[in-house]
């Protein structure tokens, strides 16, 4: 019996079509990515980054020998992030404790959002304070 198409070029055709259709499927996925994000992670990031800053600055200081202050550090429109589902702003609010009557002193750090009670995140860290004589 007498083959009637060529076989060599169906299988070409078969790539070409599994390449577009997963490129679609790619693209739908990409597109409702950010609509299924777990946004309480995205906060709790957001606040970590946040307590990691004021750690920071205050391990800086510390070094030089200035004092510790209790406000934070940071650029200001750090702690203002956009909500992604409702397009509202969201306001961080950080709050420094710094117990330094020893060396080393410990600070705690207490990350929340403004208007919310659901919501804290809370870091610990020793930090030793420079002091010439």
């Amino acid at each position: 019996m007498k083959k009637i198409f060529n076989e060599r070029g169906f299988l070409l055709l078969d790539v070409i079509f599994l390449t577009v259709i997963t490129t679609l499927a790619a693209m739908i996925l990409m597109n409702a990515a950010p609509r299924i994000r777990n946004s309480q992670s995205t906060l709790q990031m957001t606040a970590l980054y946040l307590t990691n800053e004021q750690f920071a600055y205050l391990e800086s200081r510390a070094a030089n020998g200035e004092p510790l202050p209790k406000k934070f550090l940071g650029a200001p429109e750090d702690l203002i992030t956009k909500n992604f589902e409702t397009g509202k702003e969201i306001k961080f609010l950080v709050d420094t404790q710094i117990n330094d009557s020893s060396n080393p002193c410990k600070v705690t750090i207490t990350v929340t959002i403004d208007g919310r009670d659901d919501f804290e995140v809370k870091a610990e860290r020793m930090i030793w304070l420079v002091k010439e004589e």
